[in-house]
């Protein structure tokens, strides 16, 4: 009942945001047993996944009215700012987390009916744990200096590491790292929705997050509030914001570190059938 409209070629090599995205979607649907195609018009619904030079030329024959579009819509380019101009070319705009939507109202005066938030469900990983490592320090999108300053701080406390870079691992290499792992120290930059940061606490690996507090991609006319977690809840781990508090934060993340439990939240909020449920809410409202 649902048409995928989208193109992958042009995706980088490795495991990513919007190659996960695709793959996700589509399992969440089949898991639901929700019908679609992928690039052709068979059923009333269109949903534009990822919007730019490619999907253009296909949204054009389309009825806009059908059309929902993103959560992969970047508003910086030519075909960005075109729907931001023309609100009546498409039915809604699906952005992943609800800082991306405020980012969209107050930076690019998208009319807020004309928005709607979904993030991709998020498959639960294995929990079975056989331990080779303390931390898995996940990094992405932030300085080399600050990944010194973590591990100079776990070394100095004896903790034992392997460090995952986005973009450099395989689809099953998280959760294979983090069936190693006791916890894991996530060092990343602002996420607009964070599905490699979810798989992670999809097996039930505590997180200890250096968040950050803003979006700066694109200068200062730009900033908006942001961050690394845009799901979360107490009961997945420990946030702090500087260096300075880190040695304080980090003993009570560690001393409580067994009660905690990221997977109960992934179940909850995030899974395929959840995700199925918001998108088809969205669809049909």
């Amino acid at each position: 009942m649902i048409n995928l409209w989208y193109e992958d070629f042009h995706l980088p090599p490795g495991m990513n945001g919007p190659r996960k995205l695709l793959i996700n979607l589509k399992e969440s649907l089949i898991d639901s047993s929700i019908p679609f195609s992928i690039n052709s018009e068979e059923y009333k619904i269109n949903f534009l996944v990822h919007y730019d030079e490619y999907a253009y030329p296909k949204h054009e024959k389309l009825e806009h009215n059908t059309c929902f579009i993103g959560p992969q819509f970047w508003p910086f380019n030519d075909y960005g700012r075109f729907l931001i101009e023309h609100p009546e070319y498409y039915n809604k705009i699906i952005a992943p987390s609800e800082w991306i939507k405020s980012k969209f109202i107050n930076k690019f005066n998208i009319p807020e009916h004309k928005i709607s938030i979904w993030p991709v469900g998020i498959k639960t990983l294995s929990t079975e744990k056989k331990i080779e490592f303390d931390c898995l320090i996940y990094f992405k999108r932030r300085n080399t200096e600050e990944l010194k300053i973590v591990q100079d701080f776990l070394e100095g406390l004896g903790i034992s590491y392997k460090v995952v870079s986005y973009g450099n691992y395989q689809d099953n290499d998280l959760e294979k790292l983090c069936s190693k792992c006791r916890f894991c120290f996530l060092l990343n930059g602002t996420e607009s929705q964070g599905i490699a940061v979810q798989e992670i606490m999809s097996t039930n690996t505590p997180l200890f997050v250096w968040d950050v507090t803003e979006w700066t991609d694109q200068g200062e006319d730009y900033r908006v509030p942001a961050t690394s977690i845009p799901y979360w809840t107490d009961e997945c781990g420990k946030v702090f914001y500087t260096k300075e508090d880190m040695d304080i934060a980090f003993f009570e993340f560690y001393d409580i570190m067994d009660k905690y439990n990221p997977r109960k939240y992934i179940e909850r909020e995030l899974s395929f059938k959840e995700s199925v449920k918001k998108l088809m809410e969205i669809i049909n409202d």
